[in-house]
């Protein structure tokens, strides 16, 4: 029997290209510029929201839980010195920082104090939170979990069995019902699609049918109604029945014969998407005898992929 453990990362990068998920989940591979201005950005909210809820979670004062939120913000943005020490070291047994076992306190490489052109400031970040905060002062949410993973056995048959694993941003009780929240940051308002694999795991593992994405946007343009919105996603049960027991097991099989024949079939209609130009395009189109040397000059071996590290 084949043992499968997805999460919706690797399943929506297989939907979407065979040798992405390759070169993302089975080599590891990661820009060795670092993440992108766009993602830093995201990056930032999430880690002062992650404090600042967990804060309320513990019965901190508001303005309390505020200020960790910011503090554990700004230490992401500088990073931490033994998360930096450690991303640096050379040694096969690295010991992880106390504080962030994760290592990901490594600093913003891509973006600067104050917004240019093309890239977003943290000082810009800041406000955005600000102005979030402010919306929702009087909010009603009880936070239950924070940053928290889960997983189940998803589907098993006489030849494969699938393990599902999600790490949830927030857990709430709305004192209406027990909600999962995913929080997304966005520079343009797009509509919220009910066809996301990390929201129908989510509903599943929480045995609900209902989620909200928690949006957070970045344009200067729009109203406070229209730059933070909750917006609820709602399925039927046989949408999610549907999901578990035939498209995630269909999925599941074709990475099983993907890792057999050693080939992980290209998909050149997602090289261009709604995120930009995938970063592996140069690799592609290189000759074949030339791609390793592409990705030697342009990537480097990240950490081994775990939906915890997310």
């Amino acid at each position: 029997m084949n043992h499968i453990i997805m999460d919706s990362q690797i399943l929506s990068t297989l939907m979407s290209c065979g040798r992405l998920t390759d070169f993302r989940f089975n080599q590891d591979l990661t820009s060795s510029g670092g993440k992108s201005n766009s993602l830093e950005c995201g990056s930032i909210v999430h880690v002062f929201l992650e404090y600042y809820y967990k804060g309320i979670r513990a019965n901190k004062m508001r303005a309390q839980a505020i200020e960790d939120g910011f503090a554990a913000a700004k230490l992401y943005i500088n990073g931490c010195e033994h998360c930096i020490a450690a991303a640096e070291s050379d040694k096969e047994i690295v010991i992880p920082c106390k504080l962030h076992p994760h290592g990901d306190f490594t600093g913003c490489k891509n973006t600067p104090d104050t917004s240019e052109k093309t890239r977003l400031g943290w000082t810009y970040v800041f406000q955005v939170i600000m102005q979030y905060l402010d919306k929702y002062r009087a909010d009603s949410w009880i936070p239950l979990e924070v940053e928290h993973v889960q997983g189940t056995l998803l589907y098993e048959d006489s030849d494969i069995s699938i393990i599902w694993k999600a790490k949830f941003d927030l857990i709430v009780d709305t004192n209406q019902q027990i909600l999962p929240v995913d929080h997304k940051t966005m520079s343009q308002r797009r509509p919220t699609l009910s066809l996301n694999n990390q929201f129908m795991g989510q509903c599943i593992l929480t045995n609900s049918r209902n989620m909200v994405v928690n949006k957070i946007g970045f344009q200067k343009s729009l109203s406070k109604e229209e730059q933070f919105e909750r917006v609820m996603i709602s399925y039927t049960k046989d949408r999610l029945d549907e999901w578990r027991n035939v498209i995630v097991p269909y999925w599941a099989r074709q990475m099983v014969k993907y890792n057999a024949t050693g080939f992980w079939p290209p998909n050149f209609t997602h090289c261009e998407n709604k995120y930009g130009i995938c970063q592996f395009k140069e690799v592609c189109e290189s000759d074949r005898n030339m791609r390793e040397e592409v990705i030697k000059l342009n990537f480097i071996k990240g950490k081994t992929w775990d939906i915890s590290n997310d």
